[in-house]
C-alpha cells in the first residue's frame, strides 16, 4: 500500500484504473470473502513491539471453540487458531512494548479462558517476514 494521501488513485494509476474502480474493486473482494482485510502489515519489532508472546492452551475438544471465541474477542489479539492433532490444540499470539507488558497480558487473557494448562512462549529468532504480493501479470491458474 502506498503511503500517499491518496494510495488507491496511486494504485489505479499504476494499474491503469481509476481510483474510484480500484476502490469498487476492493468492496467488492471484501465483500465476497476473497480478502478479510485491507490494511496496513506492520513489522512490529521495528515500531517497538519487542515482547511479542505466542501462548499455547491445551483445551478439551469440546471447548475449543468457545474458548477460541473469548480469546478472539480480545482486542489486542492479532491471531488466535485451533490445531487438530497437538496436544496444545489452541494458539494466540498478541504483541506488547516488553516481555513483561507481553507475558501479564497473556496470562490476563488466558485467565478469562478458565484454562489452566497453557505455555507462553518468545521467539528468539524471525527467519522469514515478507509481504505478500500478486503482481499484474500474475498467472492465478484461474484462466
Amino acid at each position: 500500500m502506498p503511503l500517499t494521501q491518496r494510495p488507491f488513485a496511486e494504485i489505479g494509476a499504476r494499474l491503469g484504473m481509476d481510483e474510484g474502480d480500484v476502490l469498487t474493486m476492493c468492496r467488492d473482494l471484501l465483500e465476497r470473502g476473497v480478502i478479510r482485510r485491507l490494511g496496513p502489515s506492520i513489522s512490529h519489532r521495528k515500531v517497538g513491539f519487542t515482547g511479542n508472546p505466542m501462548t499455547a492452551l491445551r483445551v478439551p475438544e469440546e471447548d475449543v471453540d468457545e474458548v477460541g471465541q473469548i480469546i478472539a474477542a480480545e482486542p489486542d489479539v492479532t491471531h488466535c487458531y485451533a490445531r487438530s492433532g497437538w496436544d496444545y490444540n489452541v494458539f494466540f499470539m498478541i504483541h506488547a512494548k516488553t516481555r513483561e507488558d507481553g507475558l501479564d497480558r497473556a496470562h490476563a487473557i488466558v485467565r478469562k479462558t478458565g484454562i489452566r494448562d497453557f505455555r507462553v512462549m518468545f521467539s528468539t529468532r524471525e527467519f522469514k517476514k515478507i509481504p505478500f504480493e500478486i503482481s499484474k501479470g500474475s498467472n492465478t491458474g484461474k484462466e
